[in-house]
């Protein structure tokens, strides 16, 4: 048996343990193995690719997927997309011009806003109110549309547009998986 021999035996084997449910049959964007429990409760979500990408690096934090976990780690990851976006205002402001650095500014508080309700929805969830949870999510996604605002009415670059739109994203996530506990 030469080591092409060898080969074929380990494809083999992986195809057997992926087939028989031993090995994720998903990747995340970033890497990371996404379970196949984590990636079918991600795709009845409206943005599944954001959700897996997400939620699949914090699967091995669970003992049970199911939606409440599913939901906890996208909250969790929007959670730290929102600190991210408030440490990229920081960046962005040095070099800004002064109209630039009054929408950033305003940016700011609405990050600082949208943590604040984020971590009301993180208490609803702990008690399965999904009402409460719902609104608070609806409350943070106000929050951070409202940072484009300023922007728009000063006809001046946003740069956090990229951020924002992948905060809507794990946001409507988050409403959609709100919505299945």
């Amino acid at each position: 048996m030469g080591p092409a021999h060898g080969h074929l035996v380990l494809l083999v084997a992986a195809v057997a343990l992926l087939s028989a449910g031993f090995l994720p049959h998903v990747v995340a964007k970033k890497g990371g193995a996404v379970p196949p429990a984590v990636a079918d409760i991600c795709s009845r979500t409206p943005f599944p690719d954001t959700c897996k990408s997400t939620a699949g690096r914090h699967a091995s934090k669970y003992p049970v997927i199911d939606v409440v976990a599913v939901l906890n780690m996208q909250v969790d990851a929007f959670s730290k997309r929102t600190a991210h976006a408030r440490e990229r205002v920081t960046k962005v402001s040095r070099g800004a011009q002064p109209q630039q650095t009054q929408a950033l500014s305003f940016c700011d508080t609405m990050y600082m806003n949208t943590q604040d309700t984020i971590g009301a929805a993180e208490r609803a969830i702990t008690f399965r109110d999904k009402a409460t949870a719902k609104i608070m999510l609806q409350l943070a996604v106000q929050d951070f549309e409202s940072c484009d605002r300023p922007f728009k009415q000063s006809g001046i670059n946003n740069p956090l547009e990229k951020i924002d739109v992948e905060l809507n994203q794990m946001a409507q996530n988050c409403m959609t998986l709100a919505s299945m506990i």
